[in-house]
């Protein structure tokens, strides 16, 4: 009997020994499965905590680099003499008579002069215009008022002393920004004749006028 009692309980606690040790490699085997999920779940959650932050550095913009400085714009050197002589008022008196025009006018005076005891002098200036009395009569620049009112293409006619002359209206046109009108006079003696090119434009004589007309420049 004792036998069969011993032989039980061996059993017994051989089987019991053997669940304990089940049971213990049972348990070193969840520790350790707990252990990998362990493991596996940080690997995941630092995964995706640098996909994040990547993420995030990604939709923050960069900073911008800084553009280079615009290039500096130097203003055009300007002549201020040549600006104020641009805008400033000009006048008939400051068209000159160039120096052959008056070696003409010189000629043509001399070569209209004409002995005359009764005259002022004893000479009479054949080259000089006589006009039949008129609204220009007396006035100041009479002739260039007189040649201003006359068409392009007109001929003025008089009758010197020993002489004829005319003073013809040859063109009109723009000199040095004025308006001006070209004329010419002429005087025929005999076989001979003489002339010279005249100018007048219209303006403002100098800075004491205040009202337009026209001037004799030569």
């Amino acid at each position: 009997m004792r036998p069969i009692f011993y032989g039980a309980v061996a059993t017994a606690l051989l089987m019991t020994t053997q669940s304990v040790h089940a049971q213990g490699l049972l348990k070193r085997l969840a520790d350790r499965a707990v252990e990998k999920v362990e493991q596996n779940a940080e690997i995941l959650v630092s995964d995706v905590l640098n996909r994040s932050a990547g993420a995030s550095r990604a939709d923050v913009p960069r900073e911008e680099e800084p553009a280079p400085p615009a290039e500096t714009l130097v203003p055009a050197r300007v002549d201020t003499g040549t600006a104020a002589s641009a805008t400033k008022l000009r006048y008939i008196d400051s068209l000159k008579t160039p120096p052959e025009i008056e070696v003409k006018k010189a000629e043509y005076n001399k070569f209209g002069e004409v002995s005359c005891n009764a005259c002022e002098g004893g000479i009479e200036l054949d080259g000089r215009p006589t006009f039949p009395f008129d609204e220009f009569s007396g006035k100041y620049n009479e002739r260039a008022k007189r040649a201003g009112s006359w068409p392009v293409g007109h001929v003025h006619r008089w009758q010197g002393k020993a002489s004829t002359g005319t003073l013809t209206v040859i063109s009109e046109e723009a000199v040095e920004g004025f308006r001006c009108r070209k004329l010419e006079y002429r005087v025929v003696r005999g076989g001979a004749s003489a002339s010279r090119p005249s100018l007048i434009c219209f303006g403002l004589a100098n800075s004491s006028s205040e009202i337009e007309g026209w001037h004799e420049i030569y």
